[in-house]
């Protein structure tokens, strides 16, 4: 998988209407966000190092999920695009409630609608939680959300994510 790295930076380009990160020469992520979605374009703005940290906390978080590692890759940099993005209005009213839930961001948790799906919690404040779909979801109206949209939704919205750990036993 890849590291991050100093030599990555952020911009945006106005032929692809999507955010960028250069990666290297040869290898660029191109985000599925567009200018519209956007609070700033960046202009060869350098990976920071906080940044570099969120982007090892994501993997951690995924991990518990045994992805394939393209596919950790794309969710990780799909995450680290959160700072770029406008606030939106929640859309608590398409999901189930439940109790509330103070989730912690790169924390995975499950929305339910008319079907259930994990998000990544990217950052949140008193009421809401902003998380980034990590798969197509059926809402309780049967629209269908699909995977990598970036959504906000209120604390009890969000339940905490069901994992069997498999205890290890030495010898």
């Amino acid at each position: 998988m890849l590291r991050p790295s100093e030599r990555w930076f952020w911009t945006y380009c106005p032929q692809k209407d999507r955010l960028l990160l250069d990666i290297s020469d040869e290898a660029q992520f191109c985000a599925p966000f567009s200018a519209a979605q956007l609070n700033c374009l960046p202009r060869q703005q350098a990976l920071s190092m906080a940044e570099a940290e969120a982007f090892w906390a994501i993997d951690d978080s995924l991990q518990i999920l045994a992805l394939p590692a393209a596919l950790r890759l794309e969710l990780c940099l799909t995450a680290l695009c959160a700072p770029f993005l406008q606030q939106t209005a929640h859309k608590s009213w398409y999901f189930q409630p439940g109790q509330s839930y103070a989730a912690q961001p790169f924390e995975l948790v499950s929305l339910s609608g008319q079907s259930q799906q994990y998000a990544l919690v990217l950052g949140g404040d008193a009421d809401c939680v902003s998380c980034l779909l990590l798969g197509d979801i059926v809402t309780l109206s049967g629209k269908t959300l699909p995977r990598l949209q970036w959504l906000r939704v209120l604390r009890n919205r969000v339940t905490p994510l069901q994992t069997d750990v498999a205890y290890r036993y030495s010898a």
